[in-house]
C-alpha cells in the first residue's frame, strides 16, 4: 500500500501538539483503508515537554527526528524528513504545521480523494482561524496591489459556498497540503534558498512549471493558528527582504496576475469531477 507521509516541524510546541496530535490520529483512522499514514516530526531542540508528550501518547503513530537546535529553514526541515522517509513516486506527502487542528477528521481523506479524482499534484486545504468560520486560507492569488506578490484569497472573510468549492490555483499554502511524491521528487524538494517564507509558493510554481496541477479542497474544515511558532520567535522577519528578492529573481513575470479573476468570479477554475 502507498504511504501518506505527514511531515511536521516543531519547536517548544507542547500546547499546539496537544491539539494537533489527537485530531491527526483521528484523521489517520479515516484514510487507513486507502493509504498507509505515517507521522514524522522534526524537533528543533525543544526544551519543553512536547517530545515527551508525543512519545508517551503517540509512539505508534509517529517517528521523531531531533537534530538539536539549529537555524535550518522550513524548506530544509521538510527536505530532511523526505531524505529520511525516502518517498516513492506513488507515496503522498502531507506537509503539516504544528499549529493546526483537523476540526473535521474526514478532511485529509477528502484531500486524498480529490488528488486522485482530479489527477492533481498538490492539494491545499480550506483553513479557518481557530474556533471561527472565518477564512485563513482558501487558495493563493497574485496581485499588482501587493507588488505582484502572492497572498491568501479572501483572508478573514466569513466562509461561504464559494470558499467550499474545489478550485485550481497556481499555489496553496503548505500549512496543510498534500504533494505527490512524484512531484516533490521531480523538483528536487523545496528550495532552501528561502528562510521561513515563500517556500511553499515556490514549490507550487515549480511543480506547475513541470506541468503539475495545484488544487484547493474546499470541503475541508481545519483550524490554523497562523504562524504560531514564528510569533514566539519571529526569525522570518530577519530574512524577509532576502526572501522577497530571491522569489522575484526566480519568478518575476513567470506567473499570472490572477487576483481579479478569482475575486470577480466565484466559479473561476472550479474543479468538477
Amino acid at each position: 500500500m502507498n504511504r501518506l507521509l505527514a511531515f511536521t516541524l516543531t519547536w517548544n510546541g507542547e500546547e499546539k501538539l496537544k491539539k494537533l496530535a489527537p485530531s491527526l490520529v483521528g484523521a489517520f483512522s479515516l484514510v487507513k483503508d486507502i493509504i498507509e499514514p505515517k507521522w514524522m516530526v522534526r524537533d528543533n531542540g525543544s526544551v519543553d515537554n512536547s517530545i515527551k508528550y508525543l512519545r508517551e501518547n503517540y509512539q505508534g503513530d509517529m517517528e521523531i527526528y531531533s537534530p538539536g537546535h539549529n537555524r535550518d529553514s522550513f524548506a530544509a526541515g521538510m527536505n530532511s524528513l523526505a531524505k529520511l522517509s525516502k518517498p516513492s513516486d506513488d507515496d503522498l506527502i502531507l506537509l503539516l504545521n504544528n499549529d493546526v487542528i483537523i476540526h473535521d477528521h474526514s478532511s485529509i481523506r477528502k484531500m486524498v480523494e480529490l488528488m486522485y479524482s482530479a489527477n492533481a499534484d498538490v492539494v491545499g486545504a480550506r483553513l479557518l482561524f481557530t474556533n471561527t468560520t472565518k477564512l485563513q486560507h482558501a487558495g493563493v492569488i497574485f496581485s499588482h496591489k501587493y507588488g505582484d506578490l502572492p497572498y491568501h484569497y479572501r483572508p478573514g472573510d466569513e466562509s461561504d459556498k464559494a470558499a467550499e468549492k474545489n478550485r485550481w490555483f497556481q499555489a496553496v499554502t503548505a500549512a496543510v497540503c498534500i504533494v505527490r511524491g512524484s512531484a516533490f521528487n521531480r523538483i528536487g524538494g523545496m528550495d532552501e534558498g528561502y528562510r521561513w517564507a515563500f517556500e511553499d509558493i515556490d514549490m507550487c510554481l515549480s511543480i506547475g512549471k513541470t506541468g503539475g496541477k495545484i488544487a484547493y479542497c474546499g470541503a475541508t474544515s481545519i483550524y490554523h493558528e497562523e504562524s504560531a511558532s514564528l510569533k514566539k520567535n519571529p526569525v522570518h522577519k530577519m530574512f524577509m527582504k532576502p526572501n522577497v528578492d530571491h522569489f522575484k529573481s526566480k519568478w518575476s513575470g513567470k506567473y499570472e496576475i490572477d487576483h481579479d479573476k478569482y475575486l470577480s468570479n466565484p466559479g473561476y477554475k472550479e474543479i468538477k469531477v
